[in-house]
């Protein structure tokens, strides 16, 4: 093929073709720079006044013909009046990287589809270069964060491994995408959130849905004083299940030697919603609650105030709901069952947080949806221990963006 047709498919203006030279599985295109094109300073981008031969470099670029392509050449050291001794610019591959813009490109796109492991072994690079192009490709496409027309968001924390290494996720409820992830999930954590954000559009802010967690409370009552805390159903029923659990312990422990066989295995029994409990030829699911509460007070008690703690959703006044929680709370109290009345007292300490939800019915649902997706990245990775490369891989397969 002509040296000249070789340069236009290339497309690199600074550069010239001078020769190729085919090698198993591998190409390497001889350039030469082109002196009337002048010399550019990598730093600033001015043209510089001065240039003098530095080093010789193969840079890899995209495959042709199934054989690695790698452009050979000199490059030069320039002389910039604004920043002095500095590497050239060539315009097709970043200073002191050994990959073009267009390849580095290719393997970001392909990270995106499948993991570091797979694209490395495709192209025969190191599972670290690939990640390092990556994380570069990333911090650029996000280094200017998106909070426009944010008004109601949510607020939860994931972990990306065992070992309780939690982040703390803020989700635009309106459009269904991540706009801040940040290491941890104190009060400090969420501060950094609001910081970014900065007192005006926090001002914008209408509601957040969260769980009943009390630094992510102080934080938001310290920079957005007026949004309106909704607190998240699932939380607060996935509590509830845990004082089931604590009082069905309680009683086995209690029963005698003939009610702990009907007691025991009923964890899931008791936390299960009715219209999913199983009823076939080999298990009646129904019939194994309906003895099971008849059996004891406090069971079939804790069962009957969940079905109806769940009534508080259905309200859509606030007085009337205000009404409800207030009774339920009451009978909780009434009961007697120690781990019920700490619940009631739990849920009377942040009653204006369910309340809200007449008010601004949202949850953080999406974001619940949303940790499949991060359970996928977490496996492609087989697990990262680069906190920045996990955030950044979280905002872009939950933003919305490519």
């Amino acid at each position: 093929m002509p040296d000249n047709i070789i340069s236009q498919c290339l497309q690199l203006s600074s550069v010239k073709v001078v020769s190729c030279c085919v090698h198993e599985d591998e190409v390497d295109i001889i350039l030469a720079r082109d002196p009337s094109k002048g010399f550019y300073c990598s730093s600033c981008g001015s043209l510089a006044t001065n240039a003098s031969l530095w080093r010789k470099t193969r840079i890899r670029d995209l495959s042709v013909f199934q054989l690695k392509s790698y452009l050979v050449l000199h490059k030069y050291r320039v002389c910039c009046p604004a920043c002095g001794l500095k590497a050239e610019s060539l315009g097709f591959a970043r200073p002191f990287s050994h990959c073009t813009v267009r390849f580095e490109e290719l393997v970001a796109m392909m990270c995106r589809q499948t993991s570091l492991k797979e694209v490395a072994e495709f192209l025969g690079l190191d599972w670290k270069t690939v990640k390092d192009i990556d994380k570069r490709y990333l911090e650029k496409r996000f280094a200017v964060p998106n909070y426009d027309n944010l008004t109601r968001i949510a607020i939860d924390e994931i972990s990306s491994r065992k070992g309780h290494n939690y982040f703390t996720i803020v989700l635009d409820l309106d459009r269904t995408r991540v706009v801040w992830v940040g290491k941890g999930r104190k009060k400090e954590t969420l501060d950094r959130f609001f910081k970014e954000l900065g007192p005006q559009k926090s001002k914008e802010l209408r509601a957040t849905a969260i769980d009943m967690w009390d630094p992510y409370i102080a934080s938001i009552n310290t920079y957005a004083p007026g949004i309106s805390i909704v607190f998240d159903k699932f939380h607060v029923l996935k509590n509830y299940s845990w004082v089931i659990d604590k009082v069905r312990n309680s009683e086995y422990n209690k029963a005698l030697k003939k009610d702990k066989e009907v007691i025991r295995g009923t964890k899931y029994l008791l936390l299960k919603n009715s219209e999913n409990l199983i009823k076939n030829e080999e298990k009646d699911e129904k019939k194994d609650l309906r003895r099971l509460l008849k059996l004891n007070r406090n069971l079939n008690l804790v069962y009957i105030l969940k079905d109806d703690l769940k009534r508080l959703w259905d309200y859509s006044y606030p007085a009337c709901a205000r009404r409800f929680l207030s009774d339920w709370i009451q009978r909780a109290n009434a009961s007697g069952i120690r781990p019920l009345k700490a619940f009631a007292k739990t849920l009377d300490r942040y009653s204006y947080g369910l309340i809200n939800h007449c008010l601004y019915p949202i949850n953080t649902a999406k974001l619940e949806g949303m940790n499949n997706k991060i359970k996928v990245i977490k496996r492609k990775a087989y697990g990262f221990h680069d906190d920045e490369y996990f955030m950044l891989k979280i905002k872009q397969a939950c933003s919305g963006y490519t």
